[in-house]
């Protein structure tokens, strides 16, 4: 089989350089790990990429990410043990024109066998598609070899200068030249995977701050994303001092900001240069267009990572509103191989970075002429097209949808997808996640932060954060996704198909329906409306969205109910105390929704919720921010009752004590003024709320007279 394979790479090599496209190899393991391994080192390109979670010397598909940007050869890409839709999405990228991708498949017998959907969807695609050759036991080379025929082209037309396409060098020049010649510029830059998107910034980042004297900051949900950019300005400015996120050039900078700082502090900059905007919120964007008189927004249009296509038809809404005359560059031709690139083909339909949306469906005269289905998963393998309407709307939604989601979605046991249709046409979906239904001991396990079942995200929550021991024990249908084809959003649409999949959910035996989101008034709302009760904020902001995450949920079952009534309560009694601590920095606009719908329930008498609290805090892994206001009314209970508590505590004790009540959320703080008193005490927050812990227990444990 090695012999057959090597003798196809080398047939085809030179076409493939010639034309500078790629292709996949893919084969069963017939083989020892020893005689793979020969194969391998066998191989005479130069520059490899081995992706496999048992290879030696190979890299974890998890560690995929972290090839963006670097070019190879020949990919290696291991499936014996699991598939990884979004590791193939990012290796798939960095390969070049003339490359091969050479995929390892199970063994036949085990490869047939497997029941996930999302195998049943690839194994379609292997065979007799143009950008993959499957070589199959007992089958003829001679058949293999003439599935397809790869004619040399050359139209890529590579510029030889900076510029790895015409395409770049058009659109660099065309920004630099507006934001050169005009005091106010707003450009979108789009573009599919690989086509040197974030090169492009780098080189227009380095042509700014050669011809003046210029401060660029660039801001991306991660850093990661921004590194071409650096990797172009140290390459194109060598006297430039370059760190990992900042560059200076003579009088210029280019620095990286995160998007939640760069809205909380809103530093002067020349230009601005958001790159992956489709991640960051409309709302956000909005402020940012206000303020920066020049800014340039980039976006991926599809790729590996996930996007929301939605954003560019709602975003380019907001522009024509208030950039009238905003330009839009959109980069068509690779960096890395040809256009018409038969492997790129192969892993768009592979994992779904081809889908298109649907022209606007017919809006119901009545809404409740729409039907609301349960969709079988299994019969979306044979329409194409059902499928295809299902994952555009989840796509083009302001979600980040990857491949990797949609494997989720088509083989987890725990997922249910419900379709809202009208003749024939699917105008909406919400996607629900089965979870909990535990044991009491798991539930207690996870109530004291021992134990952290994945994908229980529901479940979890009102557990261990929201304080309700067997909360875990009941069984939840948590909303992932929800979504409404763009042009008939705000109709009532959404509404109507919650309003149908909980009835059928609670049919189903759910005890708790409910969904955890990014904080914003109008989706507190939502929710609201639909019946669903505040129980959780998140204590930390997203870095990217500025916001914090809300849990809501309702009862389907008296069980739930008496879950939902006691965390509901334990909410509107607490947030008054969070607003004061780890939720200070809450907008205006949720702090004042949200103290609306609680109607100030504040209060500082000691109930069992509250004492339960405490004991799980001290003595087991609570977290203590979810425990803040328990302990606060505990401290003020014991202080006022009792003036003894000095020879209770120790020292250090009785200082963790006064200082977590004056300084509230301000570890930081609690750390340094108890480093004043003893270096040796406590160096860090884990340090200082350890030491709380011992102290509230040694409380507890204390019989006052």
């Amino acid at each position: 089989m090695f012999d057959t394979i090597t003798s196809f790479l080398k047939t085809h090599e030179s076409n493939l350089l010639q034309s500078q496209q790629r292709l996949a190899v893919a084969f069963h393991e017939s083989y020892s790990e020893n005689e793979l391994a020969g194969f391998i080192n066998n191989l005479w390109f130069e520059n490899k990429l081995i992706i496999s979670p048992k290879i030696e010397n190979s890299l974890a598909p998890e560690r995929a990410v972290t090839k963006l940007g670097e070019e190879y050869d020949l990919v290696v890409f291991d499936v014996r043990e699991s598939f990884y839709p979004d590791a193939l999405g990012i290796v798939s990228g960095v390969l070049c024109g003339g490359g091969y991708l050479i995929i390892l498949l199970p063994q036949e017998n085990k490869w047939d066998e497997n029941d996930s959907l999302f195998l049943s969807h690839v194994k379609t695609l292997l065979n007799y598609k143009s950008g993959i050759y499957y070589f199959i036991k007992n089958r003829p080379v001679t058949e293999v070899l003439s599935l397809d025929v790869i004619a040399p082209i050359n139209e890529q037309g590579r510029d030889n200068s900076l510029y790895r396409t015409h395409d770049q060098k058009s659109a660099v020049e065309s920004m630099f030249s507006s934001i050169k010649n005009n005091d106010a510029y707003c450009c979108v830059l789009t573009s599919g995977r690989g086509r040197g998107k974030s090169s492009a910034l780098g080189l227009l980042s380095a042509l700014l701050i050669e011809q003046q004297d210029n401060t660029i900051l660039i801001s991306a949900p991660k850093l990661s994303v921004a590194e071409p950019l650096f990797e172009h300005l140290h390459n194109q400015c060598s006297e430039g001092v370059s760190e990992r996120s900042a560059f200076k050039y003579k009088k210029s900078s280019v620095s990286f900001i995160a998007p939640d700082l760069l809205l909380e502090t809103l530093p002067v900059a020349d230009v601005l240069l958001i790159d992956e905007a489709a991640v960051i919120p409309l709302s956000m964007l909005q402020r940012l267009l206000r303020h920066y008189s020049k800014i340039i927004f980039s976006t991926t249009t599809h790729g590996y990572e996930g996007t929301g296509r939605g954003f560019i038809l709602k975003f380019y809404t907001l522009l024509d509103e208030t950039k009238p005359g905003w330009d839009k560059i959109e980069l068509h031709q690779p960096v890395r191989w040809a256009r018409h690139d038969p492997l790129e083909k192969w892993i768009e339909e592979m994992l779904f970075l081809n889908l298109k949306l649907t022209v606007k469906p017919e809006m119901p005269g009545e809404i409740s002429d729409c039907h609301v289905s349960l969709i079988d998963r299994s019969e979306l393998l044979v329409n194409k097209n059902k499928l295809a309407e299902i994952f555009s709307l989840l796509v083009f939604a302001h979600y980040r949808t990857s491949p990797s989601d949609f494997q989720y979605l088509l083989d987890s046991e725990d997922v249910r997808i419900y379709s809202l249709e009208f003749n024939g046409e699917t105008l909406g979906i919400v996607v629900v996640n089965q979870e909990g239904g535990f044991d009491s001991a798991l539930s207690t396990a996870i109530y004291r932060g021992e134990r952290r079942p994945k994908g229980n995200l529901l479940a979890q929550t009102l557990c261990y954060h929201g304080g309700s021991e067997q909360a875990a024990t009941l069984r939840y249908a948590r909303v992932m996704r929800i979504a409404i084809h763009p042009q008939l959003q705000q109709s009532g649409l959404g509404s109507y198909l919650l309003t149908q999949v909980i009835s059928k959910e609670k049919k189903l035996g759910m005890d708790i329906f409910g969904s955890s989101f990014s904080a914003t008034a109008d989706l507190l709302d939502f929710w609201n409306k639909a019946g669903l009760s505040m129980l959780r904020l998140g204590f930390s902001r997203d870095h990217v969205t500025a916001s914090h995450s809300a849990v809501m949920a309702k009862a389907l079952t008296d069980k739930g109910v008496t879950v939902i009534d006691e965390l509901s309560l334990k909410f509107r009694r607490n947030i008054s105390l969070w607003l004061q601590g780890p939720l200070s920095d809450l907008t205006e606009e949720i702090k004042n929704y949200i103290l609306l719908q609680c109607q100030d329930e504040e209060s500082w008498q000691l109930t069992k919720m509250d004492l339960d609290d405490i004991g799980s805090f001290s003595k087991f892994n609570r977290n203590y921010d979810a425990c803040m206001p328990a302990i606060t009314r505990y401290i003020k209970h014991i202080f006022t009752l009792h003036d003894d508590i000095n020879e209770v505590l120790s020292d250090q004790q009785m200082e963790i004590i006064n200082l977590n009540q004056k300084y509230t959320n301000d570890w930081k703080m609690v750390v340094s003024k108890m480093r004043d008193k003893d270096k040796t005490c406590v160096n860090s927050k884990n340090q200082a709320i350890k030491l709380l812990r011992s102290s509230i227990g040694r409380l507890q444990d204390f019989k006052f007279n």
